[in-house]
C-alpha cells in the first residue's frame, strides 16, 4: 500500500525536475555568451524603421553629390518593399563590400539594402532574400586589345593584370579562374568607375563587370571598353538584399513583399527606369504559365 502511494509522489518529483531542465535550456545564453534577444523583425516592427547599409555604385545605389538625393535600383526596391510592410528605411551607414557581413553580425544595421550578388562564400555568414533579377558578368578590355578575343584563358598569366576591388566578387573571379594573373586592387570604398579607368588607362588589361553596369558606362563613354566573348559570361549572379543569418521572419516578410512586386510588374518597371541599354538586366522568370483561352 505504501509503495503504491509513493509512485505518484515520485512521478510528480521527476516531472518537476524535467520541467526545470527544459526551462533552464530555454533560457540558456547564446553561444557567444550574450542573452537571447527578440527576433529582429519584431524589433523592426516596433520601431517602424528598418536600418539599411549601402554601397554606392550605379545603377544599384547612387547619391547626388550636390543634393545628397538617393536613387538607384535597390534604393527604389527596398523603399517600396518596406512601405508595403508599413516600414520606413533609415539608410544609416555606407559600407564596403568586404565589411558588409561584419556590420550585419555586429548589429550596426538590419540589412544591406543596396543589393549584392548571391554567392556561397557570402552565404557562409549571411542570408539573402529571393533574387529580384540576375546579372551576367563578362570580362571587359580596351577596344584595341585583341589578345583575349579567341581565348580568355590566356589571361591566366603573370604577364596580365586584372582590375579588382577588395571584397568585390570580381576579385573572387580573378582568384578562382585566373590565379596566375596579377591584380591591381582598389580599396573597398573606391569609386566603381575607377575599376574601369584602370583598364582604359592601361594600368590593367581586363576588368570583370556586370553587363548592366558596363553598358551604362559605354553609353556615356563610347569606345573605351569592349566585352570579351559576349556569347559566354564568366558568371551569372542573382541580385538580392542581404541580411543576418537566422532571421527567418524578416527574410520571409521581405520575400513576400518582393514576390508581390515581381508579380505585379513593379520590379520590372524599376529595372526599365535604370536600364540604359534594353536587355541589360536578366529578369526573373515567372513560376507559372498563363493559359491560352483563345479568342
Amino acid at each position: 500500500m505504501k509503495s503504491t502511494q509513493r509512485f505518484p509522489f515520485l512521478y510528480i518529483v521527476s516531472l518537476a525536475a524535467l520541467l526545470g531542465v527544459i526551462l533552464l535550456l530555454s533560457f540558456r545564453p547564446a553561444p557567444d555568451g550574450e542573452p537571447h534577444t527578440r527576433p529582429l523583425y519584431s524589433q523592426i516592427r516596433d520601431s517602424g524603421t528598418i536600418r539599411a547599409a549601402y554601397a554606392v555604385g550605379a545603377p544599384l545605389f547612387t547619391i547626388d553629390p550636390n543634393t545628397q538625393h538617393k536613387s538607384g535600383i535597390f534604393y527604389d526596391i527596398v523603399t517600396t518593399a518596406a512601405a508595403k510592410l508599413g516600414l520606413k528605411v533609415n539608410w544609416n551607414e555606407q559600407v564596403g563590400y568586404g565589411e558588409m557581413i561584419q556590420g550585419l553580425n555586429a548589429g550596426r544595421y538590419d540589412i544591406v539594402g543596396s543589393g549584392v550578388w548571391i554567392n556561397a562564400d557570402r552565404g557562409k555568414d549571411a542570408d539573402f532574400t529571393i533574387p529580384v533579377y540576375y546579372d551576367a558578368v563578362y570580362p571587359y578590355a580596351r577596344p584595341t586589345d585583341t589578345r583575349f578575343d579567341k581565348n580568355i584563358s590566356i589571361l591566366n598569366s603573370p604577364d596580365h593584370v586584372i582590375s579588382t576591388m577588395d571584397g568585390e566578387l570580381g576579385a573572387a573571379i580573378a582568384k578562382a579562374d585566373f590565379p596566375k594573373a596579377r591584380t591591381l586592387s582598389l580599396p573597398q570604398t573606391s569609386d566603381f568607375t575607377q575599376l574601369i579607368l584602370n583598364v582604359t588607362t592601361g594600368k590593367a588589361d581586363v576588368v570583370f563587370l556586370a553587363a548592366s553596369a558596363a553598358r551604362a558606362y559605354q553609353s556615356v563613354h563610347p569606345d573605351q571598353i569592349k566585352v570579351v566573348n559576349a556569347a559566354t559570361p564568366v558568371r551569372i549572379f542573382g541580385d538580392a538584399i542581404m541580411l543576418p543569418q537566422g532571421q527567418y521572419t524578416l527574410r520571409e516578410a521581405l520575400n513576400i513583399a518582393l514576390t508581390e512586386m515581381l508579380n505585379d510588374g513593379e520590379i520590372d518597371a524599376i529595372l526599365q527606369k535604370y536600364e540604359t541599354v534594353p536587355g541589360s538586366f536578366l529578369r526573373v522568370a515567372p513560376p507559372y504559365q498563363i493559359p491560352n483561352y483563345g479568342p
